[in-house]
């Protein structure tokens, strides 16, 4: 009786000291400090920002014939990325070249009309022959500036001119199909080792020289010998350009009394031509 009594109050002790372990392991797992993160969270990935995509645009800003009877300025030209702008030239006619080809901030244009020194370009090239030209612009409001045709130096008339005793040639130069002509000389031969009186002007004051009046005269020579004479910037006018017109270059004898003269005459001249050209501007945004 006294054996079946220890018997149970040792299994009463054992059941105790188990269910005091078991509640002490319990303790121990959930007990954490809140100040602290978990490993998984501080390896968490950060959310990724998104933005929208942008897809670079080109176009062609100008394609046209043009006529340059003066210098042009086309626009305006909205760049609203960096973009290359890509110049395609072609001329056509009339010229070898053109005076400049540039591009100008929108600011810069008033400037530019008043044929300001001070002006600011984004590009320019002078003597632009036929070909492509290039220039990078940041975003802002441009003009594509197109000068006149530079000069061709040409023969404006030639051949040779008895002129009898007492008696005058006009010769006719027609340069109604020019913008205007510059450096104009003419180049004489005297056959016969004398003088001749030469003089050149338009041809509605030839027809009153012709009328027996006295002309206005753009260049005069009382006693030209064999030799190389101004037409531009020369007396009486001293004209630095000829403008488009009908002009007459006179070999005047009524002096002689008795000698003829045979000249030969070579005129020549910068000319500028209101040129044909082909431009294409295009526009590839880069950035």
């Amino acid at each position: 009786m006294v054996l079946m009594n220890i018997l149970r109050w040792f299994r009463v002790g054992v059941t105790l000291l188990l269910v005091v372990l078991v509640a002490g392991c319990v303790g121990t797992t959930t007990t954490t400090s809140s100040s602290q993160p978990s490993a998984s969270s501080s390896s968490r990935p950060s959310p990724i920002e998104t933005t929208s995509s942008w897809t670079p645009a080109s176009w062609v800003a100008y394609d046209e014939d043009m006529v340059l009877n003066a210098s042009w300025y086309l626009g305006d030209l909205e760049i609203t990325h960096t973009s290359k702008v890509i110049m395609k030239l072609n001329i056509i006619s009339g010229a070898n070249s053109i005076s400049y080809l540039a591009i100008i901030p929108a600011s810069e244009l008033e400037k530019w009309k008043e044929n300001s020194p001070d002006i600011t370009y984004e590009f320019i090239t002078h003597h632009a022959k036929s070909g492509t030209y290039t220039a990078t612009l940041s975003p802002g409001t441009y003009y594509v500036l197109v000068g006149h045709a530079d000069p061709i130096h040409e023969t404006l008339a030639q051949g040779t001119e008895v002129i009898k005793a007492g008696d005058y040639v006009g010769v006719p130069i027609d340069l109604s199909d020019i913008l205007y002509a510059e450096n104009v000389t003419a180049t004489i031969d005297i056959r016969e080792d004398l003088d001749i009186r030469m003089f050149f002007t338009t041809a509605k004051e030839y027809s009153i020289y012709r009328e027996g009046g006295t002309p206005r005269v753009i260049a005069w020579y009382d006693s030209a010998k064999s030799g190389v004479y101004n037409i531009t910037n020369a007396p009486p006018s001293y004209l630095k350009i000829l403008d488009s017109d009908v002009y007459y270059f006179v070999l005047d004898n009524t002096n002689a009394w008795v000698m003829k003269k045979t000249v030969d005459y070579t005129i020549t001249g910068d000319v500028v031509y209101p040129a044909r050209i082909h431009l294409t501007i295009k526009v590839e945004e880069i950035g």
